[in-house]
């Protein structure tokens, strides 16, 4: 209990330091100055295509996050290694995760100028299937001091289950590769430590149709790429790891527009010819595991960056947010 004691305030401060970056963004150029070539400024249009570019930037870091999650091996940091230095160790696991989002309101949206814009907000659900196996057992540097340079390959499998009551169509499947390093193997007297880089993608998440009354629609891909850098140590029982993680966001984005009162949807970004939105986001993690043996139940909590948009009317919107997933882990 003292060493865990010792080691909590690593965990408190390097947790807390993410979670105080507030992004003060403007709508993205590229989409935005699409909007002013499809409406004149200060209609009902404009602002109408403006709020559906925000929507946009405010779902995209957190469609990032349910697909990147957090602990690339939930609940530990510590290099896996091999048996007898040629056999691979696996780490197999499965976690469900959540995420939550808030955008303007698409799909009622108000026809007189003085009206405000209303919101729509909605938990994302995600599942994902995690697998680490261990192919090099790294370097020795002490009689405790193990797993330099470590190395575990990381594939995962994932579905992101999206609100189709909110005005979504269908879900989005992903996958993602990748490889951590060792840089210390979790003993007696040291914590675990690594780093990892992931790619993942996930298929088109729709959003409204113009063709059915709402009043915006858009479509988006997701590609993440995503680096962690975690530290985790065990105490009999319980096991805490923290991850600090960096991720950058990549999407194609088409947009359409059914103007106020309704008229003929107006294709601002067509679906053949797409603008990429890029992002990038810090985050921080804490796992905490029940250890029985080698089969771990891990409840993870997170924080993503906050970004702030302007509304294309008035007031402030906001993402950027809790993240919580629970899991299991079995090692091989």
């Amino acid at each position: 209990m003292t060493r865990a004691i010792r080691f909590l305030p690593v965990f408190i401060l390097a947790f807390e330091a993410p979670a105080t970056l507030v992004g003060q963004e403007a709508l993205d150029s590229r989409l935005s100055d699409r909007c002013q070539d499809a409406f004149a400024p200060g209609t009902n249009a404009h602002s109408l295509c403006l709020d559906v570019v925000a929507s946009v930037q405010l779902l995209q870091p957190e469609l990032g996050i349910a697909l990147a999650g957090g602990n690339p091996v939930l609940g530990t940091a510590s290099p896996i290694g091999t048996k007898f230095r040629f056999v691979p160790r696996i780490h197999l696991g499965g976690r469900i995760s959540w995420t939550w989002a808030e955008i303007p309101d698409l799909l009622d949206y108000p026809e007189d100028m003085a009206d405000p814009v209303g919101t729509r907000s909605f938990s994302i659900p995600s599942a994902q299937l995690d697998l680490s196996v261990g192919v090099f057992d790294g370097f020795q540097l002490g009689t405790t001091l193990g797993g330099l340079a470590s190395v575990e390959l990381l594939g995962t499998l994932s579905a992101i289950i999206l609100p189709n009551g909110e005005g979504f169509e269908g879900d989005a499947t992903g996958w993602g590769l990748g490889a951590r390093v060792g840089l210390l193997r979790e003993s007696f007297t040291a914590p675990g430590i690594s780093i990892s880089g992931m790619y993942k993608w996930h298929g088109r998440v729709q959003y409204g149709d113009t063709g059915e009354g709402d009043a915006g629609e858009f479509g988006m891909d997701m590609s993440v790429t995503s680096f962690r850098l975690g530290l985790s140590k065990s105490f009999v029982a319980l096991g805490l790891a923290l991850t600090l993680g960096y991720d950058s966001y990549s999407s194609d984005v088409d947009i359409a527009v059914n103007p106020p009162p309704p008229t003929v949807p107006v294709v601002v970004v067509p679906e053949d010819n797409p603008v990429e939105l890029q992002m990038e986001r810090w985050s921080a993690f804490v796992d905490v595991s029940y250890i029985v043996l080698y089969f771990n139940i891990v409840a993870e909590v997170g924080w993503q960056e906050e970004q702030k948009l302007g509304s294309s009317r008035w007031g402030e919107l906001e993402s950027g947010n809790f993240f919580g997933s629970i899991g299991i882990r079995l090692t091989l």
